[in-house]
């Protein structure tokens, strides 16, 4: 077992790769008009960038996972760091919208690197508590990140150009470089499966508690980008009010560090639907709640469905995935960025009441799906318990 210097290290270095990995798939959002109107370009081609941006990235997930079973976990993890530094400081060097979509593209592939790897190194290297609390940091990373990208990057762009958001996450992604490129070591070398891996996915979608799983995994990302991108449309107030409704979403965000806790007294399920439930009623609320303090109170609770959600729904997929858990959550980081890569054209094309109805209807429908789960199987021991 490593020791626990070591574990509190990598915790740490895997946690603020999580938030400032997660961070660029919501730089664009709050930065959609300036970016435009330098470049001389449609605004719909920079939220077209976004979306390129999330389904490269989410294709890359689906890749890299079973990629670094046969590279090893440290190298994909190391130099896919040293990737996302080259092609984030392209971003920044876009001159129209042509180089723009391409950057973005890229950039996407390559931060892919990240999340389902750094999964698969937490279960090769660590015991089952120490990878317990890991995975939940790192979802507490990403979860952060929806709040701290968007406020680093009208901030950077407010003080700044919006080049200099780029400019400033290709920098930390080089510290991160050479930080995992000193402190990582080589995880044990995974067992392989002979079949093709497009076979084990279809196997995995044909089991139907995960199709189900997927299926509220879709709308998840989706769901909070669309709320603050619609947020952002919406509020004609001052941006420092616009900056405290973003912020105030990192106290929702920390519900996650308690989420354990709440499928040890609930139950996976109960929770799931806990956290749905808190998603559709904020949002169904705030069809009638529209001051700037609705919109901060209500966003809390809003980050805070999520927050229980996403973990909740990882523990299911990965108990459900059995054997092949680690291509189970290969597949559902594929299917959460898709549905992320959706989420800037809908809520463009929708008004801030419609954004809000679709997510109250979402979040209904997945309580549904999580009472067939229940339905379609006998009483179980946690997953959350069994995961070892």
């Amino acid at each position: 077992m490593k020791s626990m210097s070591f574990f509190y290290k990598t915790s740490i270095l895997l946690t603020i790769c999580a938030i400032l990995v997660a961070s660029n798939i919501y730089t664009l959002i709050p930065i959609y008009s300036v970016l435009a109107d330098d470049l001389l370009i449609a605004e719909s081609h920079v939220v077209l960038a976004g979306g390129l941006f999330t389904f490269f990235y989410a294709c890359g997930l689906l890749s890299f996972g079973p990629v670094s079973d046969l590279t090893g976990r440290r190298k994909i993890l190391v130099f896919g760091l040293f990737a996302s530094a080259l092609t984030t400081l392209a971003v920044g060097f876009s001159v129209g919208s042509l180089s723009l979509w391409i950057a973005r593209s890229l950039q996407g592939i390559t931060l892919a690197t990240f999340a389902s790897v750094a999964f698969a190194y937490s279960y090769d290297i660590f015991n089952f508590h120490q990878r317990t609390i890991l995975v939940v940091l790192i979802n507490t990373g990403f979860l952060i990140a929806g709040i701290f990208g968007q406020v680093a990057s009208a901030f950077l762009t407010d003080i700044f150009t919006w080049n200099s958001v780029f400019f400033f996450f290709a920098a930390i992604y080089f510290i991160l470089f050479a930080a995992a490129f000193f402190l990582l070591k080589e995880s044990p070398p995974p067992e392989t499966d002979s079949k093709p891996l497009w076979k084990i996915f279809f196997q995995l979608l044909k089991e139907p508690r995960l199709m189900k799983c997927y299926s509220i995994t879709f709308s998840l990302l989706f769901a909070i980008i669309a709320f603050y991108d619609a947020i952002g449309r919406f509020f004609d107030g001052p941006p420092s009010d616009l900056l405290k409704i973003r912020l105030v979403g990192l106290i929702g965000a920390s519900l996650s560090l308690f989420t354990g806790k709440l499928m040890d007294r609930w139950g996976e399920l109960r929770t799931l639907m806990f956290g749905l439930a808190i998603g559709s009623i904020s949002a169904v609320l705030l069809l009638f709640f529209q001051s700037t303090g609705a919109l901060i109170f209500f966003s809390i609770f809003f980050v805070s469905s999520i927050s229980l959600v996403i973990p909740t729904a990882i523990t299911l997929i990965g108990f459900y995935g059995s054997s092949q858990r680690a291509k189970a959550l290969s597949l559902y980081s594929f299917v959460l960025l898709t549905g992320a890569s959706l989420a800037p054209p809908v809520a463009a094309l929708l008004p801030f009441s419609g954004v809000m109805i679709l997510l109250s209807s979402l979040f209904s429908v997945n309580i549904v799906l999580c009472i067939l789960i229940k339905k379609s199987g006998s009483a179980m021991v946690s997953p959350y318990k069994r995961w070892s």
